[in-house]
């Protein structure tokens, strides 16, 4: 797929979100909150002060959580959340790629009875299951935020997917559906 000069590709299949604000990043996280399940994997990436930690804040807020107690593990690398799933968010920032990463405790991160939440998810590169969902948040001005939420090999991530484009037809400001490779073949 082309590309301008600085941009990423345009993923395949999933869904593109222009937050205006720190509350609409919340509120996209939120309803995003609400569609997870117990062994999902979310791997976000995107440079400093994206939104990252804001979006999933507002995944805990839609989990049931109390948005407030999330703060980012940078320097503890990861802290878990109880509540009626539990949540293991995992900050990457600090690791020097997967090697760094190795040493982790991978069958507590990816537990089938939790749900996985990374930011700097690119330092995970090899070591994320191949049923995860990726999100890249980018910056377009001082307060708006692209969100574009990945789909990734797997039903549940398809189905996910899914979920948040039902969602976006119901949202007042909606998301928008990227269009399927079919559709940009000739790009």
């Amino acid at each position: 797929m082309k590309t301008r000069k600085g941009e990423t590709a345009q993923p395949a299949s999933g869904i593109e979100h222009i937050s205006h604000s720190v509350e609409e990043t919340r509120a996209f996280g939120e309803r995003l909150g609400h569609l997870l399940q117990p062994g999902d994997v979310l791997a976000l990436s995107g440079e400093l002060g994206s939104g990252k930690t804001t979006l999933i804040q507002g995944m805990a807020q839609g989990l049931g959580l109390d948005s407030a107690l999330i703060k980012s593990p940078t320097f503890v690398l990861m802290r878990e959340y109880q509540g009626p799933i539990p949540v293991v968010h995992i900050d990457g920032y600090r690791l020097e790629g997967a090697s760094a990463v190795s040493w982790l405790d991978v069958d507590l991160m990816f537990s089938p009875q939790k749900i996985t939440l990374i930011e700097w998810a690119e330092r995970f590169e090899g070591l994320l299951p191949e049923w995860h969902l990726d999100i890249h948040l980018s910056h377009v001005s001082t307060h708006r935020r692209r969100i574009i939420v990945v789909l990734q090999e797997g039903a549940r991530a398809a189905q996910m997917v899914a979920e948040l484009r039902q969602l976006a037809t119901r949202n007042p400001q909606p998301a928008t559906p990227l269009p399927d490779s079919s559709d940009v073949a000739g790009n």
